[in-house]
């Protein structure tokens, strides 16, 4: 919903959405202007690294990307480790969850842009 819901809301920009965090990695040669990763990612494998574990291993090898992390929990905590961690924001899953990535995107793409 949120790859449709971006694709659709700002122009020009290309989504492409991931079972896991091991596949997200293995496209990350492709460059990502950003990555939204869920803290909670699908772990019906007991191998599957969640959320946290992709985020460290994102900001480790691709130091200069744009991670922001989803989740449904609201906690101070969590979200304060997350950016310790390498995150540039911290988003609660809720009614306002499209319109804040949208614009968190759109402040990611004014900033990249050059005068």
């Amino acid at each position: 919903m949120l790859a449709a819901y971006l694709s659709q809301e700002i122009s020009g920009v290309e989504t492409k959405v991931y079972g896991t965090g091991e596949a997200c990695l293995h496209e990350m040669h492709l460059n990502p202007f950003a990555i939204v990763l869920d803290y909670f990612l699908d772990t019906r494998f007991e191998q599957a690294w969640n959320g946290i574990h992709v985020l460290k291993k994102i900001v480790s090898e691709f130091p200069d990307s744009n991670v922001i992390v989803l989740s449904a929990q609201e906690s101070l905590e969590l979200a304060l480790n997350c950016i310790k961690e390498g995150a540039i924001e911290y988003v609660v899953k809720n009614e306002k969850t499209l319109p804040a990535i949208q614009k968190i995107m759109l402040n990611l793409i004014d900033d990249d842009v050059e005068y």
